[in-house]
């Protein structure tokens, strides 16, 4: 089920895309959860982020729809974002908050369809675990590919990204259980570490791409070590 906001202030424009989005995915069986919002600020206030992609219209009342896409991106780097705009100039502007692609008003069905195609193409390629980090103020989403490594120091846990630190709290063994199939490493009780990011295993310490050295426990040691190599066998790009 893949998951849709349309944001549009004009109620004739949001049921023409409604109907495209449901047209679409009767001609190619997709399976739609569709919600709409009239304007940015509904979608921003108490915003979750559990979109695969947004149709974001630019011309809006209060809020427009790039002023809304940066505000976005603080909270959810991970949704698929396409524009719907009288003004194909927008287009380079788009680029700065990662915008997918533009459709320019009237819409029609065909080059819909072809950017609704091009949006599933990129979710399917760029699949991964999606974790949704609970803090204070709310909550924001991150993927595993992001994730250079999770530290937790009580309940509190710090997300080193490669683009950033997220804080939240929670546990690092449910994490850990949720982060399995990206083959994630528990090198210490303390540490989650993403094998992507790991450049040199020496002794005891696992040197990240960063430059950050992390502790691999004893009690650990032969398990990571092993894991690591099955990893290489499959062919994954380590310099160990």
């Amino acid at each position: 089920m893949i998951n849709i906001a349309i944001v549009e202030d004009d109620d004739r424009e949001a049921n023409i895309l409604e109907g495209y989005i449901k047209k679409y995915g009767k001609e190619n069986k997709e399976e739609f959860y569709i919600t709409r919002y009239s304007d940015a600020i509904n979608l921003l206030d108490n915003y979750q982020p559990v979109y695969d992609i947004i149709f974001m219209d630019i011309e809006m009342s209060y809020l427009n729809g790039m002023e809304a896409a940066i505000k976005l991106r603080k909270l959810d780097n991970v949704v698929t974002l396409i524009f719907v705009t009288n003004m194909a100039n927008y287009a380079i502007k788009g680029y700065e908050v990662d915008a997918l692609d533009f459709i320019v008003k009237p819409v029609r069905y065909s080059s819909f369809a072809m950017k609704l195609k091009k949006a599933l193409a990129r979710i399917s390629a760029n699949e991964d675990v999606d974790i949704v980090v609970s803090r204070r103020g709310g909550i924001v989403r991150v993927t595993s590919r992001q994730i250079v490594y999770i530290e937790v120091v009580g309940h509190k846990l710090t997300y080193h990204l490669n683009d950033g630190v997220v804080e939240g709290h929670g546990s690092l063994t449910d994490l850990e259980k949720q982060l399995q199939v990206c083959n994630f490493l528990r090198c210490h009780s303390s540490y989650l570490i993403n094998p992507q990011y790991i450049s040199n295993v020496q002794g005891y310490t696992v040197t990240m791409t960063n430059g950050i050295e992390l502790r691999i426990s004893r009690p650990r040691k032969k398990r990571v070590m092993t894991q690591l190599a099955e990893l290489l066998g499959e062919g994954r790009d380590m310099q160990l």
